[in-house]
């Protein structure tokens, strides 16, 4: 429900956490009652609501992926293999290529499936990597909420291939949605 792509990125070192603190914009679209899905990029349609959320990445089970946002955010992430064990852990989509911007990768913002305030939120993030079909006629867009990927995937749009990557990325200020049925907070 939750989507998160950077588009300013800020780093902050202190001496007891090492951390990665992204400023984010988002792009809220209403899923059903009480759900919101959340992605950064520019809005793809005139029901989108426009949100900034900040979020801080703390630990990542990956010591590969450790070391890429380290380099990207210019900030020393925590390697913690444990986090895959953890019962609670929701999804982050991070796109590979497509429709250029402030993503991980150099393209659109990553999605994840819940914000605070949604009884499914989690900080723990299980990353999966979506790549747009080059061959045919498809041609990438911006794909905002978890929805939106299902739906790429069945029309056979884009690939999802899933890691066993988590990464603790706990969103700390967020706009509400649509609708009211989440406000906008901080933690």
């Amino acid at each position: 429900m939750v989507e998160t792509t950077p588009t300013k990125t800020k780093t902050k070192t202190k001496t007891t956490i090492a951390a990665m603190i992204v400023i984010a914009t988002i792009i809220a679209l209403p899923l059903a009652a009480n759900k919101v899905a959340f992605a950064a990029g520019a809005p793809t349609s005139t029901s989108v609501q426009r949100e900034d959320i900040l979020l801080i990445t703390t630990e990542v089970s990956d010591k590969a992926m450790k070391d890429q946002i380290g380099n990207f955010t210019g900030s020393p992430v925590n390697y913690a293999a444990n986090l895959t064990q953890s019962q609670d852990i929701g999804n982050l989509w991070i796109f590979k290529n497509g429709v250029k911007g402030p993503g991980f990768m150099g393209f659109q913002a990553s999605v994840v499936d819940s914000i605070p305030g949604d009884p499914h939120y989690t900080p723990l993030w299980k990353v999966s990597l979506v790549e747009w079909k080059t061959t045919g006629r498809t041609t990438p867009t911006i794909l905002g909420s978890d929805d939106a990927i299902a739906q790429a995937t069945s029309k056979g749009q884009i690939t999802i291939t899933p890691t066993k990557v988590v990464v603790n990325c706990p969103i700390l200020q967020w706009g509400g949605n649509k609708d009211n049925t989440i406000p906008a907070g901080h933690i």
